[in-house]
């Protein structure tokens, strides 16, 4: 005679009783869910009636973050203040009174490189054009020979 014995029942099983226990579950542990934002530590439990903190009445409101339209405003007038700036710099530095041309001359007798630089780019800085000729031709002093070919910034 087979009998079905099943959790928590009792069956007579020839003549005794029996009681099935069934094998104990394992504690379900909370499964912890992704995806639902930050998890912080585990907290006390509220106790029911207990007061609420809120802020002080006399506590200004938070104040709401400022429009794009406004960051962007901020950006464009900080934008054209370093361009502004940097204009300036370059008309104060004399960096545009070089003509960009360049030519290749020969020294004359006597002449120094800013007697040349004023013969070849009138009306621009001096000291500018010499800078460049020295530049261009990798000079380190002022020393030149005389018929030595140089090459030279020069107004068209």
């Amino acid at each position: 005679m087979t009998a079905l014995l099943t959790s928590g029942s009792a069956e007579r099983v020839a003549g005794r009783s029996s009681h099935v226990v069934a094998p104990p579950r394992p504690a379900l542990r909370p499964v912890r869910r992704t995806g639902r934002g930050r998890l912080g530590p585990p907290g006390r439990p509220r106790v029911a009636g207990a007061p609420h903190v809120v802020a002080r009445p006399d506590c200004a409101p938070r104040r709401a973050p400022a429009p794009i339209a406004v960051l962007v405003g901020i950006a464009a007038v900080v934008a054209l203040a370093v361009y502004g700036l940097g204009a300036f710099a370059g008309s104060v530095a004399g960096g545009a009174d070089v003509p960009e041309a360049t030519t290749v001359v020969r020294v004359a007798p006597g002449e120094s490189l800013s007697e040349l630089a004023g013969r070849m780019a009138p009306g621009s800085d001096i000291e500018a054009v010499v800078a460049k000729i020295r530049e261009l031709n990798s000079l380190t002093g002022s020393d030149v020979a005389v018929g030595q070919p140089l090459t030279v910034p020069f107004l068209r």
